[in-house]
This record gives structure tokens, sequence and C-alpha cells, in this order.
């Protein structure tokens, strides 16, 4: 059976000493409890997309039914766990803070208008933050950054 990859972010688990799976439907390690709190924000049930009032705009919600998902998890959980200590890399730590600060993109406009900052002006610098710090983890590509 084939299975989408879920675009939602969530709590990765930082303490290794728990017991972890690879998820293949989000593509990551993950405990049973991070798989859980993933799945406690689908219990909703809706589909495609719903309109978050606080920013004017609509946000995706993913077309996959939790009672799916808790079987992959039993499933996932039943088998022998990963043997070693799972290490994350450069990159997927970069990856791992770049979802954190998307997760928190909400509180972080919220604050930001609570600042004084209009929505719009809100939505600007979150981008631009989220720009900063997506730069900081990419390759020097080795070109100047000067204008002829």
């Amino acid at each position: 059976m084939m299975h989408k990859v879920l675009s939602r972010s969530y709590t990765i688990p930082r303490n290794m000493s728990e017991e972890v799976r690879y998820w293949p439907r989000i593509g990551m390690v993950v405990s049973r409890a991070t798989a859980e709190q993933f799945l406690s924000k689908l219990s909703g049930g809706d589909v495609g997309s719903i309109l978050d009032e606080d920013l004017d705009e609509f946000v995706a919600v993913v077309p996959v039914t939790v009672t799916e998902m808790e079987g992959e998890l039993d499933i996932l959980f039943n088998n022998p766990p990963i043997e070693g200590v799972v290490v994350f890399d450069e990159m997927n730590n970069a990856i791992l803070e770049l979802m954190e600060f998307e997760r928190n993109r909400k509180q972080f406009i919220m604050a930001a208008k609570a600042d004084g900052m209009t929505k719009d002006e809100a939505k600007t610098a979150y981008e631009t933050a989220k720009g900063v710090l997506v730069k900081k983890h990419l390759p020097d590509s080795g070109e100047a950054d000067e204008e002829e």
C-alpha cells in the first residue's frame, strides 16, 4: 500500500533512550509518544483546508484518517526496535529546527502583532526571520554577494 508523506510538524524525540521506530509515512524516526502527539493533531477528522481566522488564510489539513495511522503505528511498534543509538546529522538537525520554527508560525505572528505590527507586517517579519534561518543552514555556494 502506497502512502503520502505528511507535511505536519511535531516534536522529535530528543531523549533517544526512548524506544523509536522509523515511520515511512513521515520519513523520520519517532517514539510512540511523538507519533501519538502527531496523531492527536489529526484527530479532528477535517479534510482539505480550514480558515485560520487569526491569520486570515487557509491552512492545509491532511486527508488521512487517524484510524489508518493508528494501525500503522501498531504494526510499527509491534516490530523489533531500531538497534543502536539514533544520531541526527547536521542537515537533519537543521530540518528539525526549521520544522519547529514553522510549527510556531502563528505564535510568532501573534507576538509581532502584540508588539504593534499589522498582520501583514507580522507575516512579512516571519518570512524574513525564516529566510535568515534557512540561509544559516544552506551550504556556502561560494558566490560573492558583491554587486558589480
